[in-house]
């Protein structure tokens, strides 16, 4: 009797922390914004500088108007995360970019525009 009632319990943790990867995953769901950007300057991101090369970038929707975005490198890896506020655009934009800021001697990330999407992503400095 012992033995049924702990296999219970122990079945009942599992599809709850199963129940919770399951919800995690879902709410974590990268939507189909993956932009590639060729870098011209070697650019800053929080502690990281991502040297001159192709990246792509991704966003993961965190909530209504946050959102992060993940910046992988040629091998896929993950080098760099940024939190960016969704803004409305009076009109869609009629192509992709990523805008670039420099600040003194640094370059670092100021806006992503996607075609045909009517927001733009400010990124946290």
């Amino acid at each position: 009797m012992n033995n049924a009632i702990l296999r219970f319990g122990k079945t009942c943790v599992s599809m709850l922390v199963s129940g919770g990867l399951l919800a995690g995953g879902l709410f974590a769901a990268p939507n189909n914004n993956i932009v590639t950007v060729t870098l011209p300057h070697a650019v800053t991101v929080g502690s990281t500088t991502l040297p001159v090369g192709e990246y792509t970038v991704s966003s993961v929707n965190i909530g209504n108007t946050r959102d992060l975005f993940v910046i992988r490198g040629e091998s896929g890896s993950t080098l760099a995360t940024l939190h960016a506020q969704r803004v409305l655009l009076s009109n869609q934009s009629d192509k992709t970019q990523v805008v670039l800021s420099k600040d003194g001697d640094n370059w670092n990330f100021d806006k992503l525009v996607i075609q045909g999407d009517g927001v733009s992503y400010l990124f946290a400095k």
